[in-house]
């Protein structure tokens, strides 16, 4: 067995080995002393080297070894890490000053001026003062990192939270669902059923009295022929009465003449449309993923971009599911909130209602701002479908009717005699609203707002304004 003192371990497994000599093997010897065996209490770092208490006091002083660091074997065995750390250059039996920052190792003078000549150096108390504070900045940004995931774990399994209890709920609702469809099938199995048991007691009823009325009707004949029988063999007054019963008998069968065919039919059959009640029954409880909602909504219409106060607005929302196909969600899932945008107070929309249009997956939502508004404000409208915003959320919408867009404007009349002339639409706006220039210049110009057309001369003159509805 190799002794541990011939061969020291290497420095990374020396801690663990040196446990297991502690136990296992003698302790190390000191491998400088000559002729005699002392038990080793330090370790040079530098010279991998065993030393007893002694040597290691002289190897710290001696000129060739005064650099090296000299650890207890207890040390050692505390920090194992010290084993790694060295502060003499391997190469040139040197202190080690000064850090490459292109090897990004600490070199000595030697190092410098030989093999790191022209690389980019530092002291090594330098290179240690930035390492400090990028560590320092390192666990900032570690600990920011941290946080960061960690709330971004605890959205995660929020969400994962509420897709159980959505699950669950969900599951629940299936039940409760199919649990009513079962109870609406069985009610109309007894509704079919009865119906079925209502025919054919009724059409058993006409036949049991024809049946009836047959069978009596058969019973007089067959009386009658059994007494013509006997009439053929009594004496002659006695025939001549049964042959008169026979042709009374006869003659009232041939005035009553019953009916010898069934009054009804035998039949009665169930009408059955299974590919229709299939396709219904294949159509509910679609289940959807609508975590991209709001991506796939998309709104237009006049409601979001003007609204009369008191009066109602109108827009569609179209729901799309991730594969592009319609999809149709109850008025539930669309929400609408208002604020004013002069001050952002909440506005309480009136008679908001949503409604299933003629295609699927198109609601129509309609709302009314309060008549009270001010008529020329602006809102901020937020549509949500399913509590997501879609695309375009919040909207700006006027408080008041949108002017038209026409190209050209013509003004004539005997009181605007300086307005009148041809007006063209402009790509600038006033206050937000559709302008257009007298003779496409910045001349006369007209506006629309509230519902009234306005003209006024160049901002540079009098302010003359001539004001009529729309409609003129």
């Amino acid at each position: 067995t190799t002794s541990y003192a011939q061969h020291p371990p290497c420095r990374l497994c020396e801690s663990f080995l040196f446990g297991m000599a502690s136990a296992a093997e003698p302790a190390p010897l000191c491998e400088l002393c000559v002729g005699e065996q002392h038990e080793a209490t330090h370790r040079c770092l530098e010279c991998e080297e065993h030393m007893c208490a002694k040597m290691a006091t002289g190897h710290t002083v001696s000129k060739a070894s005064r650099h090296h660091q000299v650890k207890t074997l207890a040390e050692i065995a505390a920090d194992p890490h010290l084993a790694q750390v060295s502060v003499v250059c391997r190469d040139h039996d040197e202190p080690l000053k000064y850090f490459d920052k292109e090897c990004q190792r600490p070199i000595c003078h030697s190092c410098t001026v030989l093999t790191h000549r022209n690389h980019e150096c530092c002291t090594l108390e330098e290179a240690t003062q930035h390492a400090v504070h990028e560590i320092t900045i390192l666990q900032s940004k570690g600990r920011q990192r941290a946080a960061q995931l960690e709330e971004a774990e605890r959205h995660v399994q929020a969400v994962l939270n509420q897709l159980t209890t959505n699950y669950e709920g969900a599951a629940e609702e299936i039940q409760r669902i199919f649990d009513q469809l079962r109870t609406t099938l069985a009610q109309r199995e007894q509704d079919v059923l009865s119906d079925l048991d209502g025919k054919y007691k009724a059409k058993a009823f006409v036949l049991r009295e024809h049946c009836d009325q047959l069978n009596t009707l058969r019973g007089c004949v067959v009386s009658a022929v059994e007494r013509a029988e006997s009439g053929n063999k009594g004496p002659a007054a006695h025939t001549l009465q049964v042959c008169a019963d026979l042709r009374a008998t006869m003659g009232t069968l041939k005035s009553t003449q019953p009916a010898l065919q069934p009054q009804v039919g035998p039949k009665l059959s169930v009408h059955w449309d299974q590919a229709s009640a299939k396709a219904a029954i294949n159509k509910i409880g679609a289940v959807y993923d609508s975590g991209d909602l709001a991506a796939s909504s998309v709104v237009d219409g006049p409601g979001l971009q003007s609204a009369v106060p008191g009066q109602v607005s109108r827009f569609l929302v179209r729901v799309q599911d991730g594969r592009q196909q319609a999809m149709a969600l109850g008025p539930e899932s669309v929400a609408l909130e208002a604020e004013r945008q002069a001050d952002n107070e909440q506005v309480a929309l009136e008679d908001v209602q949503v409604a299933q249009q003629g295609e699927a997956g198109v609601l129509q939502v309609s709302y009314r701002v309060p008549a009270g508004e001010t008529a020329g404000g602006r809102l901020r409208l937020h549509v949500r479908v399913e509590g997501e915003a879609v695309g375009g959320s919040p909207f700006d919408v006027l408080m008041g009717a949108l002017g038209p867009k026409h190209q050209k404007i013509v003004v004539q009349g005997a009181g605007t005699a300086d307005a009148n002339g041809t007006y063209w639409l402009q790509q600038e706006q006033c206050n937000n609203k559709p302008v257009w220039f007298k003779d496409n210049v910045a001349n006369n110009r007209i506006y629309w707002d509230g519902g009234y057309w306005y003209c006024s001369r160049p901002y540079g003159g009098p302010r003359a304004f001539y004001k009529c509805k729309s409609d003129a």
